[in-house]
């Protein structure tokens, strides 16, 4: 039984043994799996330029430029106008002149190789981090052809040296603008482009560097000054790196050593050229001094050395188009490394890049989207109008002020609309519009009522129903909209009204036991009144008419005075039941 368990046991612990040994083999393998995928061996094709964790030589600014010929003054760098527009102000196109070569070099060496020739360098070429922005902070490395999606580039090449087992970039590094890092004065030869797009090789100090007023918007150190205004230089590079020893030997040996070659100069025109030669460290290549000899016959004036050996890798629309020299984790082929920067020619940028958010940037000039307008689509404008004063001015349009309608707000709504863009339907009667902004109805005069439906009360007419009637008799009602009080029973509307009040009229008296007027004329007691008061005023005044008559004649005989008496004789006379005399005169 103890035999048992004991056999047991064994057996368990040799199964956790088993195990753990299995686990411990695939983590190894995981890790050689992940240094193979970095790209680095220390059986690889490594040329850097210092010994491991250094980078720069230990001269200062201020040695290197006592150090320098005397023909260049205190000036440790080579400046130059970029080349730029065309004179109708657009980069030219096409932006880059490639080649192709497999050529004789200087000292009976030979190598493929590609040059490319790159306009308007100013706006179509920047220095990127590894992968993505960032990539230097965050120690990462990529292959040229993955940086290079990040700008959908027409032609990169691999650009500063880096740490090849952390993966920190090395140098002054300023991409699109931004400052990645400095290395705090340390020298290295450099490739940079200014604000006014001025091109720049040779040394700096930590002062132009950070230069304020013209700010390098790209810049990248590499190692060698290969071409100074048109002469070659590398011999006084040399002297400047100070015999420093690096990972592949001294630096007479980094110089020498036949290599791949990869190199960022210039032209007389100011076009920027990138050359990149294959080989393998030792064995194929080129060396600095056939290189810068190679570079000079080719019309370069400018140039520096940039990171090569097996880092050096040319891509064409994101295709590797060269020989890199490391091998794969099938050593039968050769793969690409990671690296850290690199230089990218692009299309042409506009500025800003992305046009402001309101248009496209296409060969380096903005196409603006609708209504927005200026070399950079920074000013918005709807139409020649612009909105006529009546509106807002949007991407979309113009937003006009309700009862306008777009797209230029220079009309009101038509007749029977209102509100915003004149997209309701006015619900007036009678014929007749509203308000373009309120909706509120103007009636017609006569009307009145929220939507005109009313006519105006009676008595009143015309605008607003606001007039009352004037009708003589007081009591017919006028017309609703002229006011007039010429009414019949025939009328469409105020006859009805008329039969309706001689209706009322009646019931009301039959209700109150009135008596209905009669109109004068046909009362026969006031008829014969009439009369009989017309008799008596006429007799009256018939009678009075001749007793005037009367008297007057007696006047007249009494005052006659032509001697004869007048006889008299007295008259009695009986009106009714009174007695007067009167006395007749016998002639």
């Amino acid at each position: 039984m103890e035999e048992t368990n004991a056999r047991t046991f064994g057996e368990g612990a040799m199964n956790i043994l088993s195990c753990w040994t299995t686990v411990f083999t695939l983590f190894l393998c995981l890790i050689c799996s992940e240094a193979f995928t970095d790209g680095w061996s220390p059986s690889e094709d490594v040329v850097t330029p210092y010994e491991f964790g250094k980078h720069g030589s230990p001269r200062s600014h201020r040695q290197i430029r006592d150090c320098q010929p005397i023909k260049y003054d205190n000036v440790t760098h080579h400046t130059q106008k970029a080349h730029d527009w065309d004179q109708n102000g657009r980069v030219p196109y096409p932006i880059t002149d490639l080649n192709y070569f497999y050529d004789d070099l200087p000292f009976g060496e030979r190598a493929p190789g590609h040059i490319v020739w790159v306009k308007s360098p100013a706006r179509t070429v920047s220095v990127l981090e590894p992968f993505d922005s960032g990539g230097c902070t965050n120690h990462h490395r990529a292959t040229v052809d993955t940086s290079a999606k990040q700008e959908n580039c027409l032609v990169a090449v691999n650009a500063g040296y880096f740490n090849t087992r952390s993966g920190d970039c090395y140098g002054n590094v300023v991409s699109n603008g931004r400052l990645v890092q400095t290395n705090g004065g340390l020298q290295n030869a450099h490739f940079g482009i200014r604000a006014d797009g001025t091109l720049v090789f040779g040394y700096l100090s930590e002062e132009d560097v950070l230069q304020k007023e013209n700010p390098f918007v790209q810049l990248v150190g590499g190692v060698g000054w290969l071409l100074r205004d048109g002469e070659i230089y590398v011999e006084e590079s040399r002297k400047a790196e100070c015999g420093d020893v690096e990972e592949s030997g001294t630096v007479d040996a980094f110089f020498d050593m036949l290599s791949a070659r990869v190199a960022v100069g210039s032209d007389d025109e100011g076009n920027l050229v990138i050359a990149a030669i294959d080989g393998q460290s030792k064995v194929r290549g080129v060396s600095m001094s056939s290189f810068a000899s190679w570079l000079l016959s080719h019309g370069v004036k400018n140039a520096i050395n940039l990171d090569g050996g097996g880092s050096a890798t040319y891509v064409i629309n994101g295709t590797i188009a060269n020989n890199p020299s490391d091998h794969c984790r099938d050593s039968a082929f050769r793969c690409p490394r990671q690296v850290s920067t690199i230089v990218c020619v692009h299309e042409p940028r506009c500025d800003p890049r992305d046009c402001n958010n309101h248009g496209d940037c296409i060969q380096g000039e903005c196409s603006c989207h609708a209504n927005w307008h200026g070399l950079s689509c920074d000013q918005l404008q709807c139409g020649d109008h612009n909105c006529s004063g009546k509106g807002i001015c949007h991407g979309n349009g113009c937003r006009c002020d309700v009862g306008y309608l777009p797209p230029d707000c220079t009309r009101t709504c038509p007749s029977g609309w209102y509100g915003q863009d004149c997209s309701y339907h006015c619900d007036c009667l009678h014929g007749w519009s509203c308000d373009p902004v309120s909706g509120e109805c103007a009636c017609l005069p006569g009307y009145t009522g929220k939507y005109c439906q009313d006519i105006c009360a009676i008595g009143y007419y015309g605008p607003g129903c606001y007039e009352e009637c004037e009708c003589s008799n007081g009591l017919c009602p006028c017309h609703h909209i002229t006011g007039s009080c010429m009414i019949s029973h025939n009328d469409s509307y105020y006859g009805s009204i008329l039969k309706v009040g001689e209706c009322l009229a009646s019931r009301i008296i039959q209700d109150e036991g009135l008596v209905p007027d009669k109109p004068l004329l046909e009362d026969q007691l006031t008829v014969l009144l009439i009369i009989a008061v017309a008799v008596a005023i006429v007799s009256i005044l018939c009678n009075f008419i001749c007793l005037c008559f009367r008297c007057s004649c007696k006047c007249a005989t009494l005052s006659c005075d032509n001697g004869y008496s007048v006889s008299r004789k007295h008259v009695y006379h009986q009106l009714g039941n009174e007695e007067y005399t009167e006395e007749e005169d016998n002639l």
